[in-house]
């Protein structure tokens, strides 16, 4: 059954499950797939070497689904993103999703070609301040996440209420989400919808080498750390050896010129083409410990929703009125 909340009406899509920015893997298979099945897929524009590649991707996806799908813009963090955000205009893709530094560059360049814009956000702090900016939604992230989850080490539990009571736009939860358990409980908390990354670089069409996805299918929920304490930018990871390397670099006061080797894109392009999951670094959230397959998207997809669905059945059957 369709779940209707503000963010399903706002994107236009069939269920409230995002598909999160992933470098690397943003891919249009990946893509296609998830908006096909009723969530939306996000290309990630900082995968591809220029906006004329990131454009061929972009219509092979429409080529394989009419389905709503957004282009993920990390800011400030690995290149400049003007050339893909032209993109994003020349295309008429109209859902952005942006992270890392504020998108306040492009607001205007966005919004008056008619782009939704929904910033990631670790804080309560940095909610308002994309609610400030003209944001559509924001993704707020708690400490469980994989990738990037700021510097405060609040959970999803708590920081979700928190965000939803302090603005007024819609708000998607993001960190520690990977079935239709997690989709009620984040509905149940004021969130409008889930976005989801670790759960679908373990699916059938994510591009990660199916090697790599048969080490990270026995994995608990304790083989991740969070590395770059150090230079301010903490970042959730697997437990592997280069992780462990870096861990042990930090607390040797490494520069951040010690640490590109391990933590920069030639080693995490390594890991990708060669399938050595000790090549670099892989963000992973503490959810790996719940996921043991790796099926295609339209079946976790379904999954989530006939969970979900389950679940409310059961809870509206639970209470009666007295």
């Amino acid at each position: 059954m369709p779940f209707q909340t503000d963010i399903t009406k706002l994107l236009g899509i069939k269920y409230p499950i995002i598909q999160g920015g992933l470098q690397g893997l943003g891919r249009e298979p990946l893509v296609s797939a998830v908006s096909a099945a009723g969530g939306l897929g996000l290309i990630t524009a900082g995968t591809y070497s220029s906006k004329k590649e990131m454009i061929e991707d972009i219509e092979l996806v429409r080529k394989k689904t009419s389905k709503p799908f957004g282009v993920n813009l990390a800011i400030g963090i690995r290149k400049p993103m003007d050339e893909y955000v032209e993109g994003v205009i020349e295309t008429g893709v109209n859902i952005v999703f942006t992270s890392g530094y504020s998108p306040a560059k492009f607001m205007d360049q966005l919004k008056k070609a008619g782009v939704k814009v929904i910033h990631v956000v670790p804080s309560v702090k940095f909610a308002k301040k994309a609610e400030e900016l003209g944001c559509d939604g924001v993704v707020i992230v708690g400490y469980e996440c994989g990738g990037h989850p700021g510097i405060d080490e609040v959970t999803s539990l708590v920081m979700i209420p928190k965000v939803v009571e302090s603005v007024s736009i819609p708000v998607i939860a993001a960190g520690g989400f990977s079935d239709g358990k997690g989709l009620v409980a984040a509905l149940s908390l004021g969130a409008q919808g889930i976005q989801m990354g670790t759960r679908f670089v373990m699916s059938q069409e994510s591009p990660l080498p199916e090697t790599i996805k048969e080490q990270l299918r026995s994995a608990s929920m304790n083989d991740t750390l969070i590395i770059k304490r150090s230079i301010n930018k903490p970042n959730r990871v697997y437990k592997n050896e280069a992780a462990l390397k870096v861990l042990e670099l930090e607390g040797e006061n490494a520069k951040v010129e010690e640490l590109l080797p391990l933590i920069g894109g030639e080693a995490y392009k390594k890991l990708l083409n060669d399938g050595d999951i000790n090549a670099g670094v892989l963000s992973i959230g503490q959810i790996i410990g719940r996921i043991h397959q790796y099926p295609s998207v339209k079946e976790i997809i379904e999954g989530i929703v006939t969970e979900a669905d389950s679940i409310i059945t059961k809870m509206n059957q639970s209470w009666q009125p007295i």
